[in-house]
């Protein structure tokens, strides 16, 4: 699954830089703020703090299980429980869950500390995929859900990268039966996705308001269209062990 010229340890390094900047923006907010809603519908800057936190611990968990030898779920309890988790734990005061975020980030990153090549390509159940495609999701958890905080962070802050490989990541999300054509207007990228046959529709913009676009965020700056308006893309990439 894995399509990004990054080594692991370079990986990783990305990510505790982005789990760094999570527990900045944090420290932005006070219990009232925490409260207020984020740019993610439905979800206050609580429930964002909470999923990333246990996030953290579930892929820490796919790592250990593979480690073992075993090919366990993403969340003890499922998706039921997950859910119910963010839900308690948004309304818990700021300072105890900034505490569990900046553990649980720091467990997952010393659960990777000591893996080999071997061990990074070994099984997981999330998406029927391998250790290292568990730290791209989090690069991915980490870098979108800084932006839904809604505390200062944008897209436009991502680095290409990370722009790109969301791109690569996202392209399942391009509607069935158009071909999508992405031009970037900033950098030497233009890929065009789906299967379709019939309408071709072209969608450019900076680079990284294209990658905020098929994340289903709000773009920083301006994306032009070949079509009446900005085409409905499909739904987040399905995880296959679901």
């Amino acid at each position: 699954m894995v399509n990004l010229p990054i080594a692991p340890d370079e990986l990783v390094l990305r990510v505790s830089q982005a789990h760094t900047r999570v527990l900045e923006l944090v420290d932005r907010l006070d219990d009232r703020q925490k409260e207020a809603a984020s740019a993610l519908p439905g979800w206050s800057r609580g429930h964002v703090i909470k999923h990333l936190a246990d996030n953290a611990r579930a892929f820490e968990r796919q790592a250990l299980a593979a480690l073992r030898g075993e090919i366990i779920d993403m969340y003890d309890g499922g998706q039921g429980e997950r859910d119910q988790s963010i839900d308690r734990g948004a309304a818990r005061p700021l300072a105890g869950l900034r505490e569990e975020l900046k553990l649980a980030q720091r467990s997952l990153e010393d659960a990777w500390s000591g893996l080999t090549a071997t061990d990074w390509s070994r099984a997981v159940r999330f998406r029927h995929a391998t250790v290292l495609d568990t730290a791209l999701a989090r690069w991915r958890e980490a870098e979108i859900h800084a932006v839904d905080l809604a505390v200062g962070y944008h897209p436009r802050d991502w680095s290409l990268d990370f722009a790109l490989h969301a791109l690569d990541f996202l392209s399942d999300r391009a509607p069935v039966g158009t071909r999508l054509v992405l031009q970037a207007t900033d950098h030497d990228f233009a890929r065009t996705l789906g299967t379709g046959t019939g309408t071709t529709v072209e969608v450019s913009g900076a680079v990284r308001d294209l990658a905020a676009w098929m994340a289903g965020r709000s773009a920083d700056g301006p994306l032009s269209t070949t079509g009446l308006h900005l085409p409905e893309l499909g739904p987040w990439p399905p995880d296959p062990a679901d």
